[in-house]
């Protein structure tokens, strides 16, 4: 009895997870979206270097974001990291500890490779196509949640019913 019990919950338990990354994605882009916000007041609105706005914007992020801004600050000025490659370093961490796909990791990227390229109003032009980037990538995850959330909670109970099924 405890052997079904046990493979009925780990069988949910790996739907519902699925299913949770789904959301976190979403939750996690939304979060991008903010701090390039905040990133661009600091640089565009109050001409902080970049250096500087990037530890501005990490304070106030959530741990995996947080993290991301604070690496690329870090290795450019502890380090004498160039800007895009500390930008790239501190991205492939993201990617390991968020579930970011690679169409939001290839906009942040991309843009990071311009970023304190040219003058105030080629960075605002930047800042806007990585929120257009971004905002284009949340609706696709919120079109994938809606549409694959309920079926990974649903196969991660069925495959799990099936397994007992098979094995009693």
């Amino acid at each position: 009895m405890s052997g079904i019990l046990l493979l009925l919950t780990a069988g949910s338990a790996m739907g519902f997870y699925k299913a949770y990354e789904l959301k976190r994605r979403m939750q996690e882009i939304i979060m991008l979206q903010n701090a390039f916000r905040f990133l661009e007041t600091e640089i565009y609105h109050t001409r902080s270097p970049v250096p500087l706005a990037l530890e501005t914007v990490a304070c106030g992020q959530p741990k995996a974001i947080c993290s991301f801004f604070y690496k690329v600050c870090y290795a450019m000025e502890s380090e004498c990291i160039p800007l895009y490659q500390a930008w790239e370093t501190a991205l492939e961490q993201l990617k390991a500890s968020s579930c970011l796909r690679e169409d939001e990791l290839n906009a942040v990227c991309s843009f990071g490779r311009s970023l304190g390229v040219g003058d105030a109003a080629e960075q605002l032009k930047y800042f806007q196509l990585l929120q257009h980037r971004l905002q284009h990538a949340l609706e696709q995850a919120e079109n994938n949640y809606t549409q694959k959330a309920r079926i990974w909670q649903y196969i991660g109970i069925c495959i799990s019913m099936a397994t007992v099924l098979l094995l009693y």
